[in-house]
């Protein structure tokens, strides 16, 4: 292999006032909004579904630590959660006097609070049985469904506010044309009543708001096949105004770990329902199943390391292409990927999940352990993306290797101030000779600009080798357990300030695929760090705790650095606070910490502070304390 030289050619010009607005030309580029399309993710609960077995799965340690974890990305990284089967945490109990269903809803409301904690928002699917509520009488079954769509609006603007119950996403029943989930036999009769119903029952909670109802959730095999999806389009197309839905969904998978096929079968999927119904042109579209390949639970190497995280990241940036080029998915609103399961051993880490599962039974009592696989961080780096970007574009390097790169930027006061690049590298050979990639960013003071260039690859952030090399123990050790935690999160390649004109990033100990972020910050952008907020320190097993947190602020997470974490027992208040993260590279707000000093205890109190890539220190948190139970 010889040594490989990637050179980003920095070149400093005075940059023109911008707009903020699609399509504008920023020196010989244009630039497009660029809305975070991407930040969604969903589940099954396990179990027979049954209200018990629902609950126990949504309400247990093991998925309210994996929720946990997923919320600990930065902010914004994923902003809802799509869970089937949720409407099942609401238990009926009779019917009053006047004919109309009581539930209770403390279970679901204890779920929701949850979610609301972690800042997560979910995705609410009108889908369930509700201890076999629903008879065989329909005109029944749409009184039903119009009143509880209205009772679950009212409950939630009660308690929640009308502002948060807005971010809250509703949609129809879940592919209801396949068996597997049509638990209530409906004909294509059934299910558009029962989609009208939806919407009278919404509309009747909202009076003079309009709450999005989103659906069909289908696949859109053959109208044969799949007449109730097929269906509630071709009613849409001839009568729009009384459509029940405002957001059309589908989904799409690839067919093989790269998912080449999903964008293109997306793409004629589309062409066909416009020639078909072309009223539906003027209603917004998502892919909330847009994986590479179906089945979550099917063991597949690649799932396990980077190229899951390149495959996802590469399924994101080829519908920004697709959006761009207003054709077939001109009208995409968002995509969401199924990649919230709890996996499970053999398979913790090559089933489609953003964590590894491990659940330990010989400790007492069995308790759950997590390790981030890189598709996890592959989230937490789109997160640092600008608001403004171009095209995805290939570069074209020396004896033909080609990237994907897409460059973003921020802007403040009609100037930029912050740049994000994210280079994507799918091949699998190395690379050999020498690349040179010019980027302009339009500035006139280097010395007030820092940057930092992280990386992902199958060398340095492969907690999956990490455990094979262990002997994939079902049960790692704590010593296993940090080694893997150790190659979690993206590396550091360089870092400093712009005091040249060129970065110069050595890609010889990148083993590919890799995916490369370079973030470049203004000084002016973030004058001082605000300090992490929400600190919360939680139990994982005896003497081994998470600790997770939230960002200060949007603009902090642009040019941070790296986070520390600062403990100190409480045994004795003069003692100093210990910096227990010191040799850790930590961009995403958690950490798992386990002392591995003998006599040393999880008791005490923990603050933690951001630093920047100038190397300045924000302020401390508020001290947690936190006493093992």
């Amino acid at each position: 292999m010889n040594s490989t030289i990637l050179y980003l050619e920095i070149l400093y010009l005075i940059s023109l006032p911008v707009q903020n607005s699609i399509g504008n030309d920023i020196g010989r580029e244009i630039y497009y909004n660029l809305p975070k399309f991407w930040t969604n993710t969903g589940l099954c609960p396990a179990g027979k579904l049954t209200h018990d077995d629902i609950k126990a799965s949504l309400l247990s340690e093991a998925m309210q630590m994996n929720l946990l974890l997923i919320s600990s990305l930065p902010d914004g990284a994923i902003t809802h959660i799509r869970i089937h089967w949720m409407l099942e945490l609401i238990k009926f109990i009779q019917f009053n006097q006047s004919g109309q269903a009581q539930y209770n809803f403390d279970v679901l409301d204890r779920f929701l609070d949850d979610l609301d904690e972690m800042h997560l928002k979910p995705v609410f699917e009108f889908m369930g049985n509700l201890s076999n509520l629903f008879t065989k009488n329909p005109a029944h079954n749409y009184f039903l469904w119009e009143d509880l769509s209205y009772q679950v609006i009212k409950r939630y603007h009660n308690r929640i506010g009308i502002e948060s119950l807005l971010n809250y996403r509703f949609e129809t029943w879940n592919e209801p044309d396949l068996l597997a989930y049509n638990k209530l036999n409906f004909t294509l009769e059934d299910y558009l009543e029962y989609a009208f119903a939806l919407r009278r029952g919404l509309d009747k909670a909202g009076q003079n708001l309009r709450f999005v109802l989103r659906g069909p959730a289908g696949l859109f095999k053959t109208p044969q096949k799949h007449p109730l999806c097929w269906g509630l389009l071709q009613f849409c197309d001839t009568n729009i105004s009384t459509c029940p839905i405002d957001i059309i969904t589908y989904h799409r998978k690839g067919i093989n770990e790269n998912g080449a096929e999903l964008i293109e079968d997306s793409k004629n999927l589309w062409s066909n329902i416009y020639m078909k119904f072309p009223t539906l042109a003027q209603l917004p579209i998502s892919n909330d199943e847009a994986d590479p390949i179906v089945g979550w639970s099917t063991a597949r190497e690649f799932q396990a390391d980077v190229r899951y995280a390149v495959t996802l990241v590469n399924i994101t940036l080829q519908h920004w292409e697709a959006i761009i080029e207003k054709k077939e998915l001109r009208n995409l609103e968002t995509i969401s990927h199924d990649n919230a399961f709890l996996s499970y051993y053999p398979n913790v880490f090559t089933q489609r999940t953003l964590l590894a599962h491990f659940r330990i039974n010989n400790t007492v009592p069995p308790h759950s352990q997590f390790i981030q696989k890189p598709v996890y961080a592959a989230v937490g780096m789109l997160s640092r993306l600008a608001e403004l970007s171009t095209k995805a574009e290939f570069v074209t390097c020396s004896r033909n290797y080609s990237m994907k790169l897409l460059k973003t930027k921020s802007l403040e006061a009609g100037k930029p101030l912050y740049f994000s690049w994210l280079l994507l590298y799918t091949d699998m050979a190395y690379f050999s000779g020498r690349c040179i990639i010019n980027i302009q960013i339009p500035l006139n003071s280097p010395e007030m600009f820092a940057y930092i260039a992280e990386s992902l690859d199958q060398n340095h952030t492969n907690p999956y080798k990490v455990w094979q090399s262990f002997g994939s123990p079902a049960y790692p050790n704590a010593i296993e357990r940090q080694t893997m935690r150790l190659q979690q999160t993206p590396i550091v390649l360089s870092s400093g300030s712009l005091d040249t004109n060129k970065i110069k990033i050595d890609l010889q100990q990148l083993k590919p695929p890799w995916i490369l972020t370079l973030r470049v910050c203004s000084h002016f952008l973030l004058h001082s760090i605000g300090p992490p907020s929400s600190v919360l320190v939680s139990g994982v097993t005896h003497n081994e705790v998470l600790i997770t947190w939230k960002e200060s602020n949007n603009k902090s997470k642009y040019c941070l650095k790296t986070y520390q974490v600062w403990y100190r027992p409480n045994s004795n208040s003069t003692q100093q606070w210990l910096y227990i993260t010191k040799a850790i590279h930590l961009p995403f707000p958690s950490y798992q910490y386990a002392p591995e000093r003998n006599g040393m205890t999880v008791n005490g109190y923990y603050k933690v502070r951001a630093v920047d890539v100038f190397n300045r220190t924000g302020d401390f948190s508020i001290p947690y304390e936190y006493i093992e139970i």
